[in-house]
């Protein structure tokens, strides 16, 4: 059986980590080599980096933050932001990554995720997908608009999983910064009707919110962000409210995670 993973996502501007909050603010938190050297150190099965600005601002990824990342990080990488060509995947993947996160490209045409896939394997394929809720429905949300598309969530995660995504990183536009814990409906729209992997992303503000994505949502990995920009700690206290959960999860031989409580913030003591 597939344990529950559990990724951070650090969201960048650039090299510069921020929170986002419903994909309209942005608070600078710090340097994006410092988080990463954060979460390398502690109880995490993958990190995700994803720049934001990368696409609209014309810029190709930052292989040079690849390089470096690789040399640090002992768990998977999946690296996000201004792919536009299998060019920029092949480097990034060159240069270390595990996995390459696309968007935009994907929405403008889908058949780049089959070219994609077939030529470096489904496995290093991400699909991710921004939805907002529209009356009785979830549609696909471009950030490059600002505004939801005429493109039904469920139909799109079906057409990307047949051209060969490997896994879908599904955020929630509603939920970001909300601390409102994740849309499960939103998340289990998708998972029951794909088969492959489907990671949690926005709205958590509590650790013991965590579990809802795999319990309510379906999911097989849950993501957050700004959660774990604050707490030393923070991905353990994590891991520690999954495993009461009895959620099945990777666990390190080093680490209580008994220890672990939260106060009436969701934050650890």
């Amino acid at each position: 059986m597939l344990k529950t993973r559990l990724i951070p996502c650090i969201v960048t501007k650039n090299e510069l980590v921020v929170q986002s909050f419903g994909f309209e603010r942005y608070l600078p938190i710090g340097n994006v080599k410092t988080a990463i050297e954060f979460f390398v150190n502690w109880d995490v099965d993958e990190i995700i980096v994803n720049d934001i600005d990368a696409t609209s601002e014309n810029r190709e990824p930052n292989v040079e933050l690849v390089r470096w990342a690789a040399k640090e990080c002992f768990v998977p990488l999946t690296v996000g932001g201004g792919i536009k060509n299998i060019e920029h995947i092949r480097n990034l993947l060159k240069a270390g990554a595990d996995k390459v996160s696309i968007n935009s490209i994907a929405i403008d045409d889908p058949n780049f995720v089959t070219e994609a896939a077939s030529i470096f394997g489904s496995q290093c394929i991400t699909v991710s997908i921004d939805a907002v809720k529209n009356d009785d429905y979830f549609k696909v949300y471009d950030y490059r608009k600002g505004t939801g598309l005429d493109l039904d969530v469920m139909s799109f995660a079906k057409e990307i999983e047949a051209a060969g995504a490997g896994e879908i990183l599904l955020n929630s536009v509603d939920r970001d910064g909300s601390r409102l814990g994740y849309d499960a409906e939103l998340l289990r729209v998708v998972s029951e009707n794909v088969s492959i992997p489907v990671i949690a992303l926005g709205g958590i503000g509590r650790f013991d919110q965590l579990a809802e994505g795999a319990a309510k949502g379906g999911c097989q990995a849950l993501a957050a962000a700004n959660i774990f920009q604050h707490m030393e700690h923070s991905t353990i206290a994590a891991k520690a409210q999954m495993k009461e959960a009895k959620l099945n999860i990777r666990l390190s031989s080093e680490v209580k995670y008994e220890d672990f409580n939260l106060d009436f913030l969701g934050r650890p003591y």
